[in-house]
């Protein structure tokens, strides 16, 4: 699982989407969660997710690779444990949790790796939950900013990648897949703080992230201040394979 280009924690939580409800509520009533639930987010990051889940099931336990993440992870999520581990070690036991989540992650994982290691933490019966906020490019300025941002060039997937396919060849089975809509309101220089979080634009040197910012607050100048950022949210859940 990558770590590269999350060096800035305190940055991230501040600046990307949380998910809607309605994602949270459709995802604890098909896996069946309830307050006894013992949940697993995995790749959890700062905790953005975690945090809208905590209400909602008894236990969650966190799994982070990179360092900086986990120290804001500790910071701004109280009673949820968060440990040092990755898609292809999980440091639990075998057949602990009834669900695992990751959120805006698992397209780092290695999937050869990653889903048996997630089926081994998985009590029978239990489920797995992927989640994706993507900007909404059937609208205009989205699509130029996306330019802007050389999404294009660098996007670390691509959006049209069946990740429920990818799940069914491993040993799960029964995947599904829902998808919401929801906005935020975002100043101009909110959404220039949340671009500059990119994994991969917070890698680049000064002089190209300067470069960068300009081009997208060129986007943004003719457009209304505060704006609406709307986002398309794709949502799979999976069952652990029975023998597998």
């Amino acid at each position: 699982m990558a770590t590269k280009g999350f060096a800035q924690g305190d940055s991230y939580d501040a600046s990307r989407p949380g998910y809607p409800e309605d994602v949270i509520t459709h995802f604890v009533r098909v896996l069946g969660l309830n307050a006894r639930s013992h949940v697993l987010d995995l790749g959890a990051g700062t905790g953005i997710f975690t945090r809208q889940l905590l209400a909602h099931v008894g236990r969650i336990t966190a799994v982070e690779p990179s360092a900086s993440m986990r120290a804001t992870f500790a910071r701004e999520t109280s009673g949820v444990p968060i440990l040092d581990g990755s898609d292809e070690a999980i440091p639990l036991a075998d057949h602990c949790v009834a669900a695992v989540f990751a959120a805006q992650a698992f397209h780092w994982f290695t999937p050869s790796r990653a889903l048996p290691e997630i089926h081994r933490v998985l009590e029978p019966g239990g489920g797995v939950a992927l989640v994706w906020n993507e900007r909404d490019t059937e609208v205009a300025w989205i699509r130029d900013l996306n330019h802007a941002m050389l999404w294009d060039v660098h996007q670390p997937y691509d959006a049209e990648i069946d990740f429920g396919a990818i799940v069914a060849a491993g040993p799960f089975v029964d995947v599904t897949k829902a998808v919401f809509r929801h906005s935020q309101v975002l100043t101009h220089s909110q959404v220039l703080q949340r671009t500059l979080t990119t994994s991969y634009i917070t890698m680049m040197d000064e002089a190209q992230r300067h470069a960068l910012g300009e081009d997208v607050m060129a986007v943004l100048a003719p457009l209304p201040d505060p704006i609406e950022m709307p986002y398309v949210t794709n949502a799979y859940v999976a069952f652990a394979r029975e023998g597998a």
